[in-house]
């Protein structure tokens, strides 16, 4: 009995060394890690597990079923979460990370009728960088839904043992795929069903990644390895413009700009008019009141304004004169 333990023992650390070099994806420590898997195809899913490598085991960590529901181990209780837990999406997020959460994690989904698919990812200590080749090739300019072909030249002198091609990101690094010095190819589970490898060419390798998305707008990398050196080439991959829209952006800025400065323009004119209106009223107003009181008003015989009616005065007698007095004002 106890043979079988330790071959049982020495089969998982054998394992482990295989599953250790070749991930599907490397992230960074940081304090809030998520561990992107999503299912790419259309089977049925029976069921998802998450479980981490634990020296000499896999540990559990959450089981997510469609019918019963999520279940976390009390070891990761309020320290993570399934952010957008879906039919596709089964990607775990982490609250507070540590460095124990340094490790191998393995999503692994039971479907029907294709079986078992499963993700390993590796966190890495947040030191660890993820080195780029300083010297960039041309960019490769692509729309969403279109394809990118990379080719890489090995240029080593001895004979190449394995290429390995990846996507790199700020915090995180996807294996796209791997070819040995057989030619044998190996893809990722996150790039299985959109790309093309050929690793028959002794002089190069070739990949074809099909239906970019937004993530894929990224740099990559080939590193090609042989006994005494290793060759490095990186890619970068951006959006190209399409004309129509390009226009109908330019078109859509110019239009902005001129509302801009239109609507201010009119409130300028628009407050201007109505102060100008205002004043013309209030001086209408009053050239009507200084006008009736000039129509209205009374000489005497001695050129002296008579306002007011008065009695006749036993002294004096005055003969009051009633002119109409038409002004004219002028506007200043």
């Amino acid at each position: 009995m106890n043979h079988v333990a330790l071959l049982i023992v020495v089969l998982q650390l054998c394992g482990t060394n295989v599953e250790g070099k070749f991930v599907d994806a490397t992230v960074k420590l940081t304090e809030k890690v998520k561990l992107e898997c999503i299912y790419p195809n259309k089977a049925v899913i029976i069921q998802t597990s998450w479980m981490k490598l634990n020296v000499t085991h896999k540990e559990n960590i959450a089981v997510l079923h469609p019918i019963y529901g999520i279940h976390i181990e009390d070891k990761y209780s309020g320290r993570i979460y399934f952010e957008n837990a879906s039919r596709e999406d089964k990607s775990l997020s982490f609250i507070k990370s540590t460095l124990e959460d340094v490790g191998l994690y393995f999503c692994s989904i039971v479907t029907y009728p294709d079986g078992v698919w499963e993700k390993v990812i590796e966190i890495i200590q947040p030191a660890d960088a993820f080195e780029v080749s300083e010297k960039q090739n041309n960019p490769v300019f692509t729309k969403p839904g279109g394809n990118v072909t990379f080719t890489c030249p090995y240029k080593i002198g001895d004979s190449v043992q394995q290429v390995m091609w990846e996507r790199i990101k700020a915090d995180q690094v996807d294996t796209i795929a791997l070819c040995s010095s057989s030619g044998e190819q190996s893809l990722r589970s996150d790039f299985k069903e959109r790309t093309l490898v050929d690793c028959s060419d002794q002089a190069n390798s070739m990949i074809v990644i099909q239906n970019i998305t937004a993530s894929d707008f990224a740099t990559y990398r080939c590193v090609a390895t042989g006994r005494n050196k290793t060759y490095v080439m990186s890619f970068t991959v951006a959006a190209t413009w399409d004309l129509k829209w390009f226009i109908i952006y330019i078109a859509g800025g110019i239009s902005a700009a001129v509302l801009l400065l239109f609507f201010p323009l009119i409130f300028c004119i628009t407050t201007a008019y109505h102060k100008k209106k205002k004043r013309k009223r209030i001086i209408e107003a009053l050239s009507k009141a200084l006008y009736s009181t000039l129509r209205c008003g009374r000489f005497n015989s001695h050129g002296t304004w008579n306002t007011e009616r008065r009695e006749e005065s036993s002294f004096r007698q005055t003969e009051e004169i009633y002119v109409n007095c038409n002004l004219r004002l002028t506007k200043t």
